[in-house]
């Protein structure tokens, strides 16, 4: 079986092996209707999948620029691959062109697998606990507010000799 049939079928079946795995694991806790520690404990874990998901487009984006660099220096189109390196008897060139283009090819399907194991995570949760999953934000700091009143504060230190009251005496 080729590479790229074994990843399709992969694909194919990464959704529902996910499903399959929530259920076993938080079999418990729904036995008992525990469903705030589910709440808890796959939030935590759909968070941890949404970082994994923004690492690797990070570094999807390194490899593609590293990519176009390489393809940039030798002067060639954006159309130049490593094939076409290769035929042009550009040896160095089309090894490294495929190493890119091969790391690229892997970040893309695991981008892949991590975006269909957010989707079944966020529909465990929906079925489960009856609510759509809303990522946890603790609030946030009014940032104008705080720039406003270190103003007042650097004003009023100016106005006063830069002295304060002495709270305890």
């Amino acid at each position: 079986m080729k590479t790229n049939d074994k990843r399709t079928n992969t694909l194919a079946n990464k959704r529902q092996a996910v499903f399959t795995a929530l259920a076993c694991e938080y079999k418990p806790e729904i036995d008992s209707d525990d469903l705030f520690n589910i709440e808890v404990d796959l939030g935590s874990a759909i968070a941890r999948t949404d970082y994994r998901i923004k690492s690797l487009k990070d570094k999807l984006d390194a490899v593609e620029r590293q990519l176009q660099a390489v393809v940039d220096s030798t002067g060639g189109s954006r159309g130049l691959t490593s094939e076409k390196a290769m035929m042009q008897n550009l040896e160095v060139l089309g090894n490294q062109l495929k190493r890119y283009e091969n790391t690229k090819a892997n970040y893309e399907y695991s981008l892949e697998l991590l975006s269909i194991k957010r989707s079944a995570q966020t529909d465990f949760y929906q079925k489960t606990l009856g609510k759509t999953y809303v990522p946890y934000s603790s609030k946030a700091k009014d940032v104008e507010k705080s720039k406003i009143e270190r103003q007042y504060a650097i004003q009023w230190l100016k106005q006063n000799g830069h002295e304060l009251e002495p709270v305890i005496k």
